[in-house]
């Protein structure tokens, strides 16, 4: 009788330190064959605002709103994300007067709607830009080279604009240096500075008191309050929206206005 006591008991102690074992080894062999891909940073809405500049037209314009901004300059940009955009029902919803298309990014990635939106866009009215996707872990030269090979400058309404929102593990010195070689080989091709799109904790971190203020900038922040950032550089855009809803746009879409003090002429490919 005992040994069947002494055996029940190393069976309740043992068995479940085999089973958790057992579960690990699993789990272990799973994540081996996991792929992470890379992802960008979002924009973060809880950041350092100024608590005295409110938006005039009173409107809560952080991610989960889609309630619109009247009388303003409204934008919108776009990727494959978005699918098959009716572009003739954009333009006909009279909210849009600008929109940006993703092109290209890093040396290699070309989106697949791209030449569909610019052309179609273009073709309906609205003053389209272009933008590329920086990846600073990638080399400048050849970065470049790829933009400039998907993104015509005959195609362009807008100054190409440049989607800074990932380090991918570079330093703060080091990827300011970086995107400064990249963002000089750019002006140099296109005749123009071109735009920075980031969000206000990425621009405080890697950007503010950097050299980056001659570069019209867009800066992403989903609050009610009209953001700052920390070098008070002035944002000729703010991407006040990631809910917005457009006719013929299915699901959600990024929203931007043109800020006070600043028009489409300022960010003009041709003047």
């Amino acid at each position: 009788m005992q040994k069947y006591i002494v055996f029940i008991i190393i069976f309740l102690f043992v068995f479940p330190f085999e089973l958790k074992a057992s579960s690990k080894i699993k789990k272990d062999k799973k994540e081996k064959h996991k792929v992470e891909l890379p992802r960008a940073s979002e924009p973060d809405p809880y950041v350092e605002i100024k608590k005295d500049v409110l938006l005039s037209q009173a409107v809560v314009a952080h991610c989960g709103s889609r309630r619109l901004i009247e009388n303003m300059t409204e934008g919108i940009d776009v990727s494959h994300y978005q699918g098959s955009i009716d572009w003739s029902s954009v333009a006909k919803g009279g909210k849009i007067s600008y929109a940006f298309v993703k092109a290209s990014e890093s040396n290699y990635f070309i989106d697949d709607y791209y030449d569909y939106n610019i052309s179609e866009g273009r073709k309906h009215g609205i003053t389209m830009g272009s933008y590329h996707f920086f990846r600073a872990n990638v080399n400048m030269t050849e970065q470049f080279h790829h933009m400039i090979s998907v993104i015509d400058p005959k195609k362009q309404d807008i100054v190409p604009m440049i989607d800074v929102e990932a380090a991918n593990g570079v330093s703060s010195d080091r990827f300011a240096k970086r995107l400064k070689e990249f963002l000089d080989m750019v002006e140099n091709y296109y005749g123009r500075p071109p735009i920075l799109y980031t969000y206000v904790n990425f621009y405080n971190k890697y950007m503010a008191y950097r050299g980056f203020d001659r570069y019209p900038l867009m800066i992403a922040f989903y609050n009610e309050l009209v953001p700052s950032v920390d070098d008070g550089n002035q944002f000729i855009m703010w991407q006040y929206s990631c809910r917005g809803r457009i006719d013929g746009i299915r699901g959600d879409v990024d929203r931007s206005k043109i800020m006070s003090g600043f028009s489409i002429y300022d960010i003009l490919m041709y003047q």
